[in-house]
């Protein structure tokens, strides 16, 4: 504007959800303008929503207190989907958990791997997708279990679970996060997924696995953990932090469907089918 800069936004490629969902999926990793108001925002949502063909989706998040942010965003009809809790620790050397008597909690082994996918798909319930009102619950349990699947092929991830008896009660996975690490000088992980099976919840089975999980990343000789759940996930919260986190942002969370999903359409043909064909 006159030669002078006044906002910027920059998209980021989500391959494997593209590839996932059948469409063009983005993140808004940055929106920054240094106007008074929403109007440079919107401006330039509105360049990428109407002009770049090949956009279908944009998945952003802007801080809590960012509210020319939030107020383009539904200016263009992003749906908001959830407040996220980012949370942090410094982490210290510290002794081997103590052991319990009715699990054993270790690695995974490959045989269990099917066991951890079915209870992402059931206990993921929490999440932005599943607040989303266009996708069908059916969708988003196979995004989880995909999302869970994707990380036993990737080395920066690990996977812990609680077994007992050839069953696999509950599980975490933790990440070693080495970009960010070499950019801030210092190795950083953080704590991915948590599911335990409902039947054995309130034992204090996740606190467990946060447990273990910390002093894994501890012996990898990591000095700070970070997680983050949804702000109306009470029962992670209160495992985060009788596990010693402590908040350290907030934000809020948006999603746009420029095009539909074919998943959407693919579940919206069975619910129709399975209803004698009336639209649900």
């Amino acid at each position: 504007e006159k030669g002078r800069l006044v906002g910027l936004i920059t998209l980021q490629s989500l391959p494997w959800m593209s590839e996932h969902f059948g469409l063009r999926m983005f993140s808004v990793p940055h929106l920054l303008t240094n106007s008074a108001g929403p109007l440079v925002h919107e401006r330039l949502l509105r360049y990428v929503i109407e002009e770049l063909q090949d956009v279908d989706f944009l998945d952003c998040r802007v801080a809590i207190d960012d509210i020319y942010s939030a107020h383009a965003l539904e200016i263009c009809d992003f749906r908001y989907v959830g407040t996220e809790i980012y949370m942090g620790q410094v982490l210290e050397p510290t002794n081997l958990p103590e052991p319990h008597p009715d699990y054993e909690i270790r690695p995974c082994v490959p045989q269990e791997r099917d066991q951890v996918v079915q209870i992402a798909g059931e206990t993921h319930v929490h999440n932005r997708f599943v607040y989303d009102p266009i996708l069908h619950e059916d969708a988003v349990k196979s995004l989880y279990r995909r999302l869970v699947t994707n990380c036993f092929k990737d080395s920066q991830f690990d996977v812990l679970v609680a077994h007992s008896q050839g069953e696999v009660l509950g599980f975490i996975i933790t990440k070693m996060n080495l970009p960010f690490s070499q950019e801030v000088g210092q190795l950083c992980g953080s704590l991915d997924f948590i599911g335990v099976r409902p039947e054995v919840r309130n034992r204090g089975l996740g606190i467990a696995l946060n447990q273990w999980a910390l002093y894994q990343l501890a012996e990898k000789n990591a000095v700070f953990a970070a997680v983050r759940t949804l702000a109306n996930n009470y029962a992670a919260l209160a495992t985060c932090f009788r596990t010693g986190f402590s908040i350290t942002s907030t934000s809020l969370h948006f999603h746009k469907w420029i095009r539909r999903p074919a998943i959407y359409h693919g579940v919206l043909q069975s619910q129709q089918r399975n209803s004698g064909g009336m639209p649900l």
